[in-house]
């Protein structure tokens, strides 16, 4: 059985699984022992036991019993019980290493990569193969033995099933990970340019440390407990579903950037998936299914490749008309009605009618591709409370296409832009910072301050 793409099972979780007002409190805890100890030592102890917080969220769980699946599966030959562990550990710990060594060296301009369609749209593909080879309709080579011939799982294939758990449990402890790279941002490292990278892998080395220090322990005295069986199979196609998912959100985050409605990108989603099944089925029968499913990936590739030149070739007289009207209004300040709110779209309209109204200016910093923007979005149409109090201020929208979005990522207030988004600030008329906040379900603290 393949068991490379089972440590994916934390991705498909990680979005949801976790409640907020536990998450929201250990990561106050966090921020508080940061900010106070940023230059200490005693920084890099409280990194850790964040991390030690974090492997016990609900949403972490799940990838406990396939670590060590994944562990009894690639010792089975037996010898040492510690290499593998030790591997999977150190694959997991390093990805985070690697966070702030990218974030300390580049700033914002590695997220600003990951913001790319293309970039996007990539990411969903490994997804789909992911998820395919999940079902064991797929062979990914890497991950079995060094030499030709030895079936024995090897060393730097459990190293990297560890980075792949890093990069997914970073999903489910995202504001933990955020918080520390805002810091980093921010100039928290400290020192020369290469001093500050340094320090700034080593905080997160330290945070994923505590992270990964349960999966260690799971992997060196768990890793006997699990057993084989046909249930295994059934948990490979429900991880299957859970990665194809995340192939999705990918898909819609690429897509949106060059375009597409919501509907469309479905259409694509799942099209696509028929294109495989139909490819994958009018395949002889007796040929093997890595083999199949191989054709039946090049088949998609071919028609996509087709389409894409198409509409390279094609005149696109759509993009012309709708080019056409987003050119601003000369009788007003641009505006968007979301429900009953009214959002501006630009800093000097919202301030200029903010002054005249004496009231608060809420911005809503968003992107087409943030899930957690648009949900955020779809709360203010649904929660009275949270529309009750936006009600109370003059609201500013600003999406990060927007030429705006660079000179508010430039200021030295709002570092919290050179990591991601969603993000949101309250001002008063007078443009001074009143209060931020990445995490958007901290709706009640947004209300208090919009109420003063």
């Amino acid at each position: 059985m393949n068991r490379l793409p089972l440590l994916l099972l934390g991705l498909g979780v990680s979005s949801g699984a976790c409640a907020a007002d536990p998450l929201s409190g250990m990561n106050s805890w966090v921020e508080g022992r940061l900010a106070a100890n940023s230059g200490s030592p005693s920084a890099y102890l409280f990194l850790f036991l964040g991390g030690l917080l974090a492997s016990l969220l609900p949403c972490v769980y799940p990838l406990y019993p396939i670590t060590a699946s994944i562990v009894k599966g690639r010792a089975a030959s037996g010898g040492a019980r510690w290499p593998h562990p030790l591997a999977y550990f150190g694959g997991l710990t390093i990805v985070y290493g690697l966070f702030g060594l990218i974030a300390g060296a580049t700033g914002g301009a590695f997220n600003a990569v990951l913001r790319l369609p293309a970039v996007n749209l990539g990411i969903a593909i490994v997804f789909l193969v992911l998820a395919l080879a999940t079902c064991g309709l797929l062979h990914l080579h890497l991950f079995g033995g060094s030499q030709m011939g030895d079936k024995t799982p090897g060393l730097p294939g459990t190293f990297v099933m560890g980075m792949g758990a890093g990069l997914l449990s970073s999903s489910c402890v995202g504001p933990f990970v955020v918080s520390i790279l805002i810091g980093i941002a921010s100039g928290g490292a400290g020192g020369s340019q290469l001093g500050g990278t340094l320090v700034a892998s080593a905080k997160m080395l330290a945070f994923g440390f505590g992270l990964g220090f349960t999966f260690l322990v799971i992997g060196l005295f768990g890793a006997r407990l699990p057993k084989a069986g046909n249930w295994m199979i059934r948990v490979q196609w429900l991880l299957g579903a859970l990665i194809l998912w995340f192939a999705f959100v990918y898909l819609e985050k690429g897509l949106s950037g060059y375009g597409f409605e919501s509907g469309a990108i479905r259409l694509v989603f799942v099209g696509s998936l028929l294109l495989i099944f139909a490819a994958y089925r009018l395949q002889s029968a007796e040929a093997l299914p890595g083999q199949r499913t191989e054709r039946s990936l090049l088949v998609l590739t071919a028609v996509v490749s087709a389409l894409a030149l198409a509409r390279g070739i094609l005149p696109n007289s759509a993009v012309a008309v709708a080019g056409q009207s987003t050119a601003p209004s000369s009788a007003g300040p641009r505006v968007e009605q979301k429900g009953k709110l009214t959002w501006f779209l630009d800093k000097e309209s919202a301030l200029a009618e903010a002054k005249a109204q004496g009231k608060p200016v809420f911005v809503d910093f968003f992107g087409s591709w943030c899930a957690n923007c648009k949900a955020f979005e779809e709360m203010t149409q649904t929660q009275g409370e949270l529309a009750t109090a936006l009600a109370q201020a003059v609201l500013l929208k600003i999406r990060d296409t927007d030429p705006q979005f660079r000179t508010w990522q430039a200021d030295p207030r709002f570092p919290e832009l050179k990591v991601g988004l969603p993000f949101f600030v309250i001002m008063d008329s007078g443009g001074n910072l009143l209060y931020k906040t990445s995490d958007y379900t901290r709706t009640d603290e947004m209300a208090l301050f919009l109420e003063r």
